[in-house]
């Protein structure tokens, strides 16, 4: 997506595949040390989590917005993508003044569906070829148009991500066309998430103001999917004149815009942003793509017991300085099993869950089968699961644990958060989180796409059981978030 004054396109679109629930990775714990009853085995016993709007009766939607879709193929995603149109200009005649105190000008040069039959020169900024704007969607600053392939890039997000991230994606080409108003002149990582962060301002306005969509938290949770799925390749440099943003930051700018609204977005530059993309660590790190396997063999580390390992590394550390100086005791080594074994605490076998905390016997389980599900993801998407296991424990030792599940799932998720930031290189590629003698305090270091992992996991490895149960993933994701920008610290009194 292009940066509006520019006569250019970026790459294409990279849609992941990214399944709305992959398994059954629950997470309980045992928070009596009872008999094993079934209100002792989990954290409490939420059903819907707080902070993002839950729609319980259908909303009553605008009417239909028409507009003139030149090369229209008539479907049904190009009448969403009109009553986005209509909705995103609505949203910005009222916010744009607000922000930047004048008025909005709407969109001069119209709308454009492209498929193979369209006449490149016939569209906006007159492409030499269609293979530039196919599975693309771009805003042009010259003619001041919005083009969308309508063929493969719009149906293949409605049918991963649902309907709704079509609407997302053209708000986020309105935020190029924002931009054209602003004249804003910054590298193009920043132009775009700052248009990820326009994207999720509207969304909050969808969800709060009267709009032609009802959109509920599973929807929102797609749409988030759908924003991390554009992400770029791990190992790209923001300053490459094509960066988009890792899928961390994308999610990020995002959340940022819902949360804070037009405003929040408007002072983006590339020194308030800190692209969380760095490069590989050597060609052993490129050839695997920084993910190491799921079980060791020689020499090599697996995930299966590197995570664990920097888990004890780490809270050995940062537990003393949580707790007020009462040194860490390590848990036990993690038990594996499986379906048709299950793993027994507190003298009880454990069936409802296929990843837990055992609070009395001090462990955490988890069903290998599952887990290498997860690791196809990428290996910090296990390591984060496990992280949130050792985040429930911790607020167990510190007394921090809610009697609300929702919340306690999300401080145990920015734990985690945390945990991952002190994992993190920094631009010299050397760890942050050094001991007294300049060494890293932890073995693991993270590699490019691992935060993306830790987010899509978050997002997807789920059933409706434990979405019930532990909130949208949107809140976990953003508790995640507030753990590697903030610290373990500001884990604690989360609240959704």
């Amino acid at each position: 997506m292009p940066t509006p004054d520019r006569r250019r396109y970026t790459s294409r679109f990279a849609v992941a595949v990214l399944s709305a629930a992959l398994a059954l990775a629950s997470c309980g714990v045992d928070t009596e040390g009872g008999d094993g009853g079934s209100g002792s085995d989990v954290v409490g016993a939420g059903t819907e989590g707080p902070g993002v709007t839950t729609t319980t009766e259908p909303k009553e939607l605008l009417p239909d917005h028409e507009v003139d879709i030149t090369g229209d193929d008539g479907s049904d995603l190009n009448r969403v993508a009109a009553n986005a149109i209509g909705d995103i200009e609505t949203f910005w005649e009222t916010e744009y003044p607000e922000v930047y105190g004048e008025p909005y000008e709407p969109l001069t040069g119209g709308v454009y569906g492209i498929d193979t039959d369209t006449d490149p020169l016939s569209l906006p900024c007159r492409p030499n070829t269609l293979d530039v704007v196919l599975w693309n969607a771009y805003y042009c600053g010259i003619d001041d148009a919005v083009a969308w392939d309508q063929e493969f890039l719009m149906p293949t997000l409605a049918e991963q991500y649902g309907d709704f991230t079509v609407a997302v994606v053209l708000a986020h080409e309105w935020g190029h066309v924002v931009q054209g108003r602003t004249l804003i002149e910054e590298p193009t990582v920043v132009t775009e998430l700052q248009a990820d962060c326009f994207a999720g301002a509207w969304v909050h306005h969808v969800q709060h103001e009267p709009s032609r969509f009802d959109v509920d938290t599973h929807d929102l949770d797609l749409a988030l999917a759908g924003v991390l799925s554009l992400r770029d390749a791990p190992g790209s440099s923001a300053d490459d004149v094509n960066a988009h943003g890792s899928g961390f930051d994308r999610v990020s700018a995002f959340q940022e815009g819902y949360e804070g609204g037009a405003d929040a977005c408007k002072d983006y530059t590339r020194e308030s942003l800190n692209p969380y993309q760095f490069p590989f660590q050597g060609q052993e790190d490129y050839d695997n793509q920084g993910n190491m396997p799921f079980t060791g063999s020689g020499d090599q580390p697996g995930i299966d017991t590197a995570a664990f390992e920097s888990l004890e590394q780490y809270w050995t550390i940062r537990y003393p300085e949580l707790s007020g100086g009462d040194a860490w005791e390590p848990l036990a080594d993690p038990v594996v099993f499986t379906s048709d074994d299950p793993a027994e605490c507190n003298g009880r076998e454990i069936t409802e869950y296929r990843l837990f905390l055992c609070v009395p016997e001090r462990f955490v389980a988890y069903d290998v089968d599952d887990a290498r599900l997860a690791w196809e993801l990428g290996d910090f998407a296990v390591g984060a699961l496990f992280g949130t296991q050792y985040g429930l424990h911790v607020l167990h030792e510190l007394d921090a644990v809610s009697d609300d599940e929702v919340t306690s799932t999300l401080r145990a998720d920015c734990l985690t958060g945390a945990w991952a930031a002190a994992l993190l290189p920094d631009d010299r590629g050397q760890p942050q989180d050094l001991d007294d003698d300049g060494e890293p305090d932890n073995d693991l270091v993270l590699s490019p796409g691992d935060l993306d992992e830790a987010v899509q996991v978050l997002l997807s490895f789920r059933n409706d059981s434990d979405r019930e149960r532990q909130g949208p993933g949107f809140n976990r994701v953003r508790a995640f978030r507030i753990g590697v920008l903030e610290s373990a610290d500001a884990c604690l009194d989360l609240e959704p």
